[in-house]
């Protein structure tokens, strides 16, 4: 089985940081404090990881 490597552009890391933020009907902001404060349910906490891999990628990590 041969890995599949997936490059993100700054605009394609953009796209999939609104999807996710409009999926938990959160702003950056707010689900950053909440996570910061044990207040998301486990569907958030993934897409908080999910914020903080694509800042990874994006090199503002």
């Amino acid at each position: 089985m041969v890995p599949t490597v997936t490059y993100l552009d700054s605009q394609s890391i953009a796209e999939k940081r609104s999807a996710l933020l409009e999926r938990a009907h959160m702003t950056l902001d707010v689900i950053r404090a909440k996570g910061a404060t044990y207040q998301l349910d486990p569907d958030e906490q993934a897409i908080l990881r999910a914020l903080n891999e694509l800042d990874f990628l994006e090199g503002d990590a």
